[in-house]
């Protein structure tokens, strides 16, 4: 019981501090932190898994806080845009991010170990660029939900701020 809350809490000052590179602006050293704290098992190791998940829940946390009370029987989806705003059926995306996309879709309808599972395709390949790519839209889905619970005045989850490590 204390290992698993000692790797949540390793997950989330991971997570973390990610956020607080990326939002400084420094995206350069976002690949130079996800390599310090994954420590000898690299970048693509278990760590990095553990970092996204919480990274994917807290997504889901505040997005279920901006939707408000739905009610019971309600399922969610998404709609995925280009940079052009036209739809993209979520099996064109790439295997990796379709995967963290259906992790996200499984947190938000109360499906966790199904987000387990489809983190676990997500990091599959077991690459640099494939996994830096599920860090990063994972990170921009966390900071983007970040900044609107901020010009919102809504509470983000308490471990995501820099206080909650002092």
């Amino acid at each position: 019981m204390d290992d698993d809350r000692d790797l949540l809490h390793r997950a989330r000052a991971g997570a973390r501090e990610l956020v607080h590179v990326a939002r400084e602006g420094d995206t350069n050293s976002v690949f130079d932190a996800l390599h310090r704290l994954t420590g000898d098992s690299g970048v693509v190791g278990v760590e990095t898994r553990l970092i996204v998940g919480q990274l994917v829940s807290a997504s889901a946390q505040m997005m279920l806080l901006r939707v408000g009370k739905p009610p019971s029987d309600v399922t969610y989806a998404v709609d995925l845009r280009d940079d052009d705003e036209f739809a993209v059926p979520i099996d064109e995306l790439e295997p990796p991010l379709r995967a963290t996309v259906r992790a996200l879709l499984a947190e938000l309808n109360g499906r966790p170990e199904e987000a387990g599972f489809q983190l676990d395709l997500a990091l599959r390949e077991r690459s640099v660029p494939t996994t830096l790519d599920v860090v990063v839209h994972s990170l921009l889905w966390t900071i983007g939900l970040l900044e609107w619970c901020e010009e919102e005045a809504q509470p983000a989850p308490a471990w995501l701020s820099v206080e909650s490590c002092n």
